[in-house]
């Protein structure tokens, strides 16, 4: 069986000032990647519903703001409320328009709902400083206030975490917000401000605009009421975004690309290091910025290990989402099954071993489906596209290497510094490791995802900024700086004219 999309998602279109626009002018079709068989008919945003929606947002914040956070925080309560309801029919949308599999999408709609609870933990708990020390009757306040109008870019491949991760801190702080989810994942999204829509949040301070980037994403971007803008995406769309942000002096926050490397050690438990990295890598057909996309095993385990990879890949069982049993489903689209499909294919070419995988499955999915076999590569050169580019596919290449501190520098190397994993029952190696790589999370002898009590922030080309603990609201949030002198008479000393 498969999901329905709910009856007349689709054609509500834009969220605009607390209206649903309905569709008008131009629309588009998603595509369901486990069957390559058309789901719905999509409205496609244009400039003037960009602009639309960034002024209704600058028009609602300062109610918004003068709300409060606990009374913020009670909404978007009730939000969380209706999402949990909303759970497994939000779960099996995931699975039909992106084509996780049933048990990884309810596990993220766990994890949206899970962002309303902590977050809103700091409606009475966040506070500014006050600076001691000062000479008498002087004060120096830093004063923690809302930045604005706030755009937010989303990603398909975590269509729900990912919206709710941006908007709940956003709007806690006292923000409004224009979300611009992926043009291949609008009607999550659309599902999840319905919730926001249905507990009535004031009109302007959620906003959705649809379809694809291009025109949209600039306009929103450069927008002069837009302060904030937050993206989860490419390196390549970051770069963009900066250079749009660059035009109004606009705050940009941006989670990018990861190659996030897997270190085995010697003395690591291979039987579970080894699942582990098959999560890593396999979980969400490895379309993940923290996937586990390359491993270095010590080579005296590395036989072992490879035969433990090996095994486990080849057992996993690849299939539409919405069957029973499944672990991993298809890609995001054939394109990126193709893309994916060329690189192990020229990897081969120049002398790699493919010892799981390698191709895409017949015989046991939907002939047009999205799908590739999770594949386990060996015998690569540092230089090579598998290991300096992000694949985001089932492929996981191994490497050798003598011991865990050339792992630490090889994985270095490349571009990236998102997420990083360790297995080692050393402590001080352990601790070695995760002081010596250049990477925003490292996870020893566990893996992800992450935690809001964390924040999930890159290093080099995969970000500026973070999401998550309070660190995460601060991105949110101008310090202003208040000096006062209580003293009288007041201390003028050392000021103009300087003469007696």
């Amino acid at each position: 069986m498969t999901a329905k999309i709910p009856r007349g998602l689709a054609e509500k279109g834009h969220y605009i000032r607390g209206k649903w626009t309905g569709i008008r002018g131009e629309t588009y079709t998603l595509t369901d990647p486990a069957s390559g068989s058309p789901l719905a008919r999509v409205i496609q945003g244009t400039k003037d519903d960009a602009e639309a929606a960034v002024e209704a947002a600058e028009r609602a914040f300062p109610g918004w703001d003068a709300l409060g956070g606990k009374r913020r925080a009670d909404l978007l309560r009730k939000v969380a409320e209706r999402l949990e309801r909303a759970r497994e029919e939000i779960a099996l949308l995931m699975t039909r328009e992106m084509g996780k599999v049933r048990h990884e999408a309810l596990s993220e709609m766990d994890g949206a709902i899970d962002n309303f609870d902590f977050y809103c933990g700091y409606a009475r708990a966040l506070t500014g400083e006050e600076v001691a020390l000062l000479p008498r009757g002087e004060t120096l306040r830093l004063h923690l206030e809302p930045r604005g109008v706030t755009v937010a870019l989303t990603p398909w491949n975590f269509p729900a975490s990912t919206v709710t991760r941006k908007l709940v801190p956003i709007l806690l702080t006292g923000n409004t917000v224009v979300l611009k989810p992926s043009s291949a994942t609008p009607l999550t999204a659309t599902r999840i401000v319905q919730c926001f829509h249905e507990v009535g949040i004031p009109p302007g301070v959620v906003n959705l605009v649809v379809g694809p980037g291009g025109e949209i994403g600039e306009t929103l971007v450069r927008h002069p009421s837009t302060r904030t803008v937050t993206l989860t995406g490419s390196t390549e769309s970051g770069k963009r975004v900066m250079q749009y942000a660059s035009h109004g002096i606009v705050k940009v926050l941006l989670e990018l690309g990861g190659k996030a490397p897997v270190i085995v050690a010697s003395d690591a438990d291979l039987s579970h290091a080894a699942r582990a990295t098959v999560y890593a890598r396999f979980w969400n057909a490895g379309q993940s910025c923290i996937a586990g996309e390359r491993v270095y095993v010590a080579e005296k385990v590395a036989d072992r290990f490879q035969e433990k990879l090996r095994t486990l890949s080849r057992s996993l069982r690849v299939g539409p989402g919405w069957t029973p049993g499944m672990d991993m489903g298809p890609l995001m689209s054939t394109g990126a099954r193709d893309r994916v499909e060329k690189m192990v294919e020229e990897a081969r070419a120049h002398g790699a071993r493919v010892i799981a995988g390698g191709k895409a499955p017949s015989g046991r999915v939907p002939p047009k489906g999205a799908f590739y076999e999770p594949t386990v590569v060996t015998g690569l050169a540092d230089d090579s596209p598998l290991i300096q580019e992000e694949i985001f596919g089932p492929v996981l290449p191994v490497l050798r290497v003598e011991d865990v501190d050339e792992a630490v520098d090889r994985a270095n190397r490349g571009q990236y510094g998102l997420s990083s994993y360790v297995f080692t029952r050393d402590a001080t190696v352990a601790e070695r490791a995760a002081k010596g790589l250049r990477f925003g999370e490292v996870y020893i002898n566990r893996v992800g995802p992450e935690s809001p009590q964390g924040y999930h922030a890159g290093y080099r080309q995969s970000g500026l900024g973070g999401e998550g603990s309070r660190f995460g609201l601060l991105d949110y949030m101008n310090v202003k700086s208040i000096y006062h002198d209580w003293g009288v008479p007041f201390n003028t000393e050392g000021w103009m004219p300087y003469h007696p």
